[in-house]
């Protein structure tokens, strides 16, 4: 099986793959390939992925801590259970 295998891209895509590739370049100051900018791409979702995922963590943490707040003025006997039957009887 071959390492390499071909991937069929719109003319406008290919298009954006080389302008990466030549920001790339530049930067980094060496030659760039179009399978490094994929992957540069590839890198950057994933990058982004994993803080979303850290921001949904933090975020659960603080809902969490909300949570455990303790209430100034709402006590377990608040919230029993109340008998409607005497609603609208008059």
């Amino acid at each position: 099986m071959s390492k390499n295998t071909t991937v069929k891209v719109s003319k406008k895509t290919l298009e954006n793959l080389h302008k990466l590739a030549g920001e790339m370049a530049t930067t980094m100051g060496k030659r760039v390939t179009l399978e490094d900018a994929i992957n540069k791409l590839l890198e950057e979702r994933n990058k982004k992925n994993s803080e979303e995922s850290s921001n949904i963590n933090d975020d659960r943490e603080a809902f969490l801590a909300l949570l455990d707040q303790k209430i100034t003025g709402g006590q377990p006997e608040d919230f029993k259970e109340y008998n409607y039957e005497d609603v609208g009887s008059n």
